[in-house]
Formats: C-alpha cells, structure tokens, sequence
C-alpha cells in the first residue's frame, strides 16, 4: 500500500494539460504576429511602389514640363498620367519656389505644402513615415535643374486597416485563449477525478486504520506494562521478551500517531490553534530536554537564541516542530559532532530557527525529497530507526504557521534546517 498522500498524478495531469495551453498560446501570438508584420510590410510596399512612380512622373504644371523637358525614358506622356494606386501630394521645389502640381490629399491644402516638407526633412533621411498626419513622404534626388519633389501618399487606410487587425487579433487570441482555458480545466477535472478519489479513499482508510490501531495498541501496552511489573515472572527470557514486546508496541505508537497527524493535516480537520507564543521560550524548553540526550549520544549542543521573538500560532505545534528538528539533528550528526541551533530576527520581519549538524553531506537529490513522507535517504540513514516522517510533520506544521521551511548543506560537514515564520509584533 502506498501511503504517500499528495496526489502526484492529479498535479502531473494538469500540469500536462495546462503546457498544451501554453504551447497552444505561443502558437497563436506566432501566428498573430507574423500576419500583422507581413500585412504591413505589403502596405508598405505597396505605398513606397507608389511613391516612387509618382517621383518618375512628368505633371501638367510641373517645373520640368514648364522647363521644357521631355519625359524621362519609359515615362507615359503627361496626356496619360500613370494611375495611382493611393492618394497623393507631389510638391516640386526651384529656388525656394513651392509648387503643387499634384494634390488628391483630401484634408490638406495646397498651402501646406511648405510645413510638411518641413515635416518631413526634421525626419531627417530620404523617406518616412508622418504619423500623426497619415502620411508617407518619399523625397527626390536634385535634378540638373536644381528641382527636388517630395511626394506624400495618405496611409490613413493602411493605418486603420493594421489598427483594426491588431483590434480583431486580440478578440480572436482572447476568445481563443477563454475557450481553450475552459476546456482545459473541464478536461483537467475530468482526467484526474478517478485519482482524486483513489487519493481520497486511500487517505480516508489511512486516517481510519490509524484510528482504530490505536485502541488495541494502548491495551498491549498497557499489559505489558502490568507483565513488566509483574514480580511473579521470574527474570531470563520472558522478561525480555515482554520488553521487546513493550519497546515495538511504543514504536509502533509513534508511527500511528504520526500518520494520524498527518492524515488530520491533509483533510484539514486539525488546523494549528493561533494565538501569541514566546518562540524563543519554546526552542530553549526544547534545548533542555535534548540536551541530556545528545550528551549521552556524545554530541554537543551549542545555541544562540534571540529573546522575546514572538509568533502567532499553536505552542504545543511548535515544540513538536523544534523537537523533530532537534531529533533529527541528534539521530544523524557524526559521533562526537556539534549541534548548533539559532534563532533570531532578521529584516524580513521573520523568526529565523536554523537547526545545524555536522555529518554525512546531503546531496541534491536528498534535498530534493527529504520532505517527502516515508523517504530514508541513502543506506546510512536508513539504518538509523525512524520512519520517514517527521520531516513531513514539521513541513505540515511550518505550513500551518504561514511559514517556510529549507533544506542545505554546504557540501562538506553542515546540513542545515532553516525555519522561517512570521513575527508577531
């Protein structure tokens, strides 16, 4: 039977699902993009093809006709002017001589000529865009008769016509991304709602065989307890025997006691009882009643404890959260190793409980699953006694708090368990 709750398969599946979705999202904005900057770069292309036939053609009134000149080699004759694809504006300048020989600008006059070739040279180069009058000018090079032409092409269509594309793109792309968000979720609940319950059995029967155990549990040692007492059996093998049975029945207890914590975690029957506690006075209460048995284990304890840090949360939680951490120090430090225990205010606002040992290095991968319930390490670990799950009871209980709780070795001597739980002020 597996027993490590946490429904791995229900976050895996979504987590699946929702990827898809954000594959299916960057899909779509490639697909925006790329056709709003292709359609631009057609009606920019159309514009300056535009543009630049009109900078070729010969006008009724232009400079050049009233100069004389014959038109340029594969020119049509002025009789038959070029048809223009988008309205134009072509000025012809002489000496300082403004002259309009062509305007289809519907909003601009003739008499503007003047401030948007202004306009237009404060762009600097030979062509641009002027935005805010919806207009693309192209400027000529200066001819043998010193007369320059600047053409300006109303880009008002294609400008609405980008603007509305990037209005409907995001209706599409919203519309699309609401739509696939929806599905998304109805087929996330849909995959995983035979783990849920699967999860949800299992968790129950846990809780309740737990529950159960512990009666006839409590009526073993309570008789082993009266058998122990018991002055009419004689000492040699049933004495010890009735320890054996006495030591295995309390370990078991612990172990029962442990998945019903947990269990009562998960289902959210037993939540920490928050009120103003004295951390400071709980972890150096703590300190004293494993500072006995880490001398008899020949490991020292060293401490520097901040005084008066207090905390919102469940007294009696938080000793069970120091005493598992200090437990788990003194059961996996070296022989002879120090303990070192810290708690302090850092600027954060936060009571900083870090809890040191000197032994074997954690590796990443050890890091990565020692809150994981039932999980034992490498084989050194394993052999010590323990089942698992005290790491997982004090990351319960940190939740609880409204805290964080972090594993970290500095690779050589130092595994380090840090606590972070807010202040009360």
């Amino acid at each position: 039977m597996d027993i490590s709750w946490g429904c791995p398969y229900d976050t895996k599946t979504q987590m699946e699902i929702f990827s898809h979705h954000d594959d299916h999202c960057r899909f779509s904005a490639v697909i925006f993009i790329t056709l709003y900057y292709t359609t631009k770069a057609n009606y920019v292309q159309r514009s300056m093809g535009t543009l630049h036939s009109a900078m070729l053609e010969n006008y009724p009134g232009s400079m050049r006709e009233q100069a004389g000149q014959p038109p340029s080699a594969g020119q049509r004759p002025p009789s038959r002017p070029r048809r223009q694809e988008l309205p134009l504006m072509v000025v012809d300048i002489r000496q300082g001589n403004y002259t309009v020989v062509k305007n289809q600008l519907p909003d601009i006059e003739s008499q503007e000529a003047e401030t948007l070739i202004s306009l237009a040279e404060s762009k600097g180069g030979e062509s641009g865009t002027l935005k805010d009058l919806h207009l693309r000018f192209l400027r000529g090079k200066t001819k043998p008769d010193q007369t320059v032409r600047y053409v300006f092409a109303d880009i008002y269509e294609e400008q609405n016509s980008l603007y509305w594309q990037v209005i409907h793109s995001s209706i599409i792309g919203a519309s699309s991304f609401a739509v696939f968000f929806l599905f998304s979720i109805l087929l996330s609940g849909w995959a995983v709602k035979p783990v849920e319950i699967a999860w949800q059995r299992q968790r129950q029967f846990v809780a309740d065989a737990s529950h159960e155990l512990k009666t006839p549990l409590t009526v073993i040692l309570s008789n082993a307890d009266m058998l122990e007492k018991d002055r009419d059996i004689p000492k040699g093998q049933n004495r010890q025997r009735i320890s054996h049975i006495k030591a295995e029945s309390l370990r078991m207890k612990q172990l029962i006691e442990s998945l019903l914590a947990l269990a009562r975690s998960d289902s959210g029957q037993e939540s920490a009882v928050c009120a103003p506690v004295d951390l400071s006075f709980i972890v150096n209460s703590s300190l004293m009643a494993f500072e006995p048995l880490a001398f008899d284990m020949g490991k020292h304890i060293t401490y520097d404890i901040e005084a008066a840090l207090h905390v919102n949360g469940d007294d009696k939680k938080l000793r069970q959260l120091t005493d598992i951490l200090l437990d788990n120090a003194c059961k996996y430090s070296q022989d002879n190793g120090s303990i070192c225990v810290t708690l302090k205010k850092t600027s954060a606002k936060e009571a900083l409980l870090t809890v040191s040992d000197e032994g074997a290095p954690l590796t990443k991968e050890e890091i990565k699953h020692l809150f994981l319930r039932f999980y034992r390490g490498d084989t050194a670990r394993s052999n010590i006694p323990g089942y698992g799950l005290g790491l997982s009871i004090a990351q319960s209980i940190v939740s609880e708090h409204g805290g964080k709780i972090e594993a970290s070795t500095d690779g050589f001597a130092t595994n380090s368990f840090i606590v972070r739980l807010p202040i009360q002020e």
